[in-house]
């Protein structure tokens, strides 16, 4: 074996060991401009990998999501213990501890329930449901708007399937983006989009 390629050969089996970062006599003969001095770490930079790696999900565990959720359901629910419709009111209850373990498990970022909840708020804010006649335009102009922003047939599909997972969850769910049209607003379907890529839909 060549002298330099024993030298490169010692090298490697030092970095297997855990020794490379002594200095080597003999690369430092046959290589001297290759090895430069390394500079000791900066003081107070010793953050554990693990830590920096997940501190978003470490963040995420101290997020009140039953509040998160809760915020946007309690007054459904409210409404529905006002008018005596205790068997709503309760599946608004349970849908609220499905949804908040749901999104928990799977470090939603708060913010994007809100966005979420808010475009579905919104939506239920008008008058009077929108007629089925309304709710087709509805998606037909929304597609539209999605296919000239350049989400693919894939995408719609992978949101389509977070929701479908969703509503398994917490039955309901799709009821209440039909009722008043919100699934087909372009805004929640990228935020779906979104959210299933996140969670590793394929």
């Amino acid at each position: 074996m060549p002298e330099w390629a024993q030298v490169r050969h010692a090298a490697a089996e030092q970095r297997l060991v855990g020794n490379h970062g002594k200095p080597d006599a003999a690369a430092a003969a046959m290589f001297p401009n290759e090895r430069k001095a390394e500079a000791p770490p900066p003081a107070g930079k010793d953050d554990d990998a693990a830590s920096i790696l997940f501190k978003d999900d470490a963040a995420r565990k101290d997020v009140d999501y039953e509040r998160a959720v809760g915020g946007e359901l309690d007054q459904f629910t409210l409404d529905a213990m006002k008018e005596g419709d205790a068997e709503r009111a309760s599946a608004l209850k349970q849908a609220t501890a499905a949804l908040s373990e749901d999104f928990r498990a799977s470090g939603t970022d708060p913010a994007s329930i809100q966005e979420a909840f808010t475009i579905v708020r919104q939506s239920a804010d008008s008058l009077s449901p929108p007629t089925p006649e309304q709710i087709e335009a509805g998606f037909v102009s929304g597609m539209a708007e999605l296919t000239a922003s350049g989400v693919t047939e894939a995408d719609v599909g992978l949101a389509r399937r977070f929701i479908s997972d969703l509503e398994l969850v917490s039955p309901g769910v799709v009821a209440s983006l039909e009722r008043h049209g919100a699934g087909n607003n372009p805004k929640l379907v990228r935020a779906a989009i979104k959210e299933a890529k996140r969670r590793g839909y394929r």
